[in-house]
């Protein structure tokens, strides 16, 4: 037989990170009606704590998509729950500005707690044509 000291799986606090946190989101634009991938869109990830006592953490990340329309952009260093904004800006004026509100709180199916890791799939946007 083998005894340890250490957490099990079971522990109720065995799901608790200890250092700070990390937000990795990934998605993709397109357009709304051919659904063809849009390349270049200019995807801009703000994401702020609230502000207590004086401190709170701000971020934010620009990344732009790929020739397959993808992004993943990925901010650290929080500690507490966070709210971000995730907008996409075509920078050639082909398509409308899009935008994207989430409230993160480092918990559910989509955070992975061994790595502190709160994991946005799918934020997708479905781009307008602007009118000429």
């Amino acid at each position: 037989a083998a005894l340890s000291c250490s957490k099990g799986p079971l522990d109720k606090d065995s799901d608790k990170f200890d250092g700070p946190y990390t937000v990795v989101v990934s998605g993709t634009a397109s357009d709304k009606l051919t659904t063809l991938p849009c390349e270049g869109i200019k995807i801009t990830l703000h994401a702020a704590e609230a502000v207590t006592e004086g401190t709170g953490e701000v971020r934010t990340m620009i990344v732009y998509t790929d020739n397959r329309g993808r992004f993943t952009i990925t901010t650290e260093g929080f500690t507490k729950d966070i709210s971000c904004t995730v907008t996409s800006n075509d920078m050639n004026g082909v398509y409308a500005y899009e935008r994207q509100d989430m409230n993160i709180f480092w918990k559910g199916p989509s955070y992975d707690a061994r790595t502190g890791t709160f994991y946005v799939n799918d934020c997708d946007f479905y781009l307008e044509k602007l009118l000429k």
